[in-house]
């Protein structure tokens, strides 16, 4: 009896994996281990034609100012059921020093749904570059579901192209689908 459970939890547990629905505002923090500080962080996520596609928006203090990167990122669901938010571009940002556009971020996060709240955690690691070392953390987030207060969605808002007001549309909608 023990096997044929095992069995079915074996064969059930990747099919849940990709029943989870990652659309949607996620807020919470990215913390840095090297620095020991946490950041505010915040993904957008909504599928489009098929494919995840998404944004980050990293807020930090440095001297009681607040500074932001506005990042696109790729979005994917492993195999296993790990969701993978990796940067793509740097879009905006008001860094007090020159941003150095070949830094990637990589998060490897675990989804959970607890008391309907639904979770993504895990560690982020950015890659090496002749100038960095990589940095690793921590990224915990929480699905959001009231986007009005949103410093991701305020600023693309502010964008003008047609690409981030739909998806600033979608995210507030995470239902949708654009096929």
């Amino acid at each position: 009896m023990k096997s044929i459970q095992l069995l079915l939890v074996a064969i059930c547990c990747p099919i849940l994996a990709f029943t989870q629905n990652i659309t949607g505002l996620w807020s919470g923090t990215l913390y840095n281990d090297s620095t020991g500080l946490k950041h505010q962080y915040e993904v957008g996520i909504t599928i489009e034609n098929g494919r995840y596609t998404g944004y980050s928006h990293t807020s930090f203090i440095i001297d009681q100012k607040k500074y932001f990167g506005l990042k696109k990122v790729k979005v994917k669901i492993a195999g296993d059921g790990k969701v993978i938010i990796e940067d793509a571009e740097l879009l905006l940002n008001d860094y007090p020093v020159e941003a150095n556009r070949n830094v990637r971020q990589l998060n490897v996060l675990d989804f959970n749904t607890i008391e309907d709240v639904e979770t993504m955690a895990g560690p982020f690691v950015t890659n090496r570059t002749k100038t960095y070392l990589p940095l690793t953390g921590k990224v915990e987030l929480k699905k959001n579901k009231n986007t009005s207060y949103s410093d991701l969605v305020a600023r693309l808002q502010q964008m003008s192209s047609g690409v981030e007001q739909r998806f600033v549309q979608n995210v507030g909608n995470p239902m949708v689908k654009n096929d």
